[in-house]
């Protein structure tokens, strides 16, 4: 279980990953694995209610600081916000490092 970072953590951990923003990556399923290309890397909500109405927002605006913006807590995560043929891929940082074997040590 991940925990919740700080805005400067989180923002410093999307800076470690903007490279990943514009690149292919596979997301795998129990089902299958299918590629889908990378839009943001984004400080995002931690709970997952503040995080649902941050998609949604994100959905609407396509703009990451947008959906941010009426978020007013101090637990934050980090998104990789991708999309497969219309579809929106969301997968938490955490969910990534670990599906990928991705060595990687978070700011305290």
């Amino acid at each position: 279980m991940m925990k919740a970072f700080t805005h400067e953590q989180a923002t410093e951990i999307c800076e470690d990953f903007e490279d990943l923003e514009g690149t292919e990556l596979i997301i795998h399923t129990d089902e299958e694995a299918f590629p889908c290309e990378v839009l943001h890397v984004a400080v995002a909500p931690f709970s997952r209610e503040d995080c649902d109405i941050f998609i949604d927002k994100y959905n609407n605006t396509n703009d990451v600081h947008a959906a941010l913006s009426t978020y007013t807590g101090t637990d934050y995560d980090v998104l990789i916000i991708a999309r497969a043929n219309d579809e929106l891929i969301i997968q938490r940082i955490g969910e990534y490092i670990e599906a990928n074997g991705v060595r990687y040590n978070f700011p305290d």
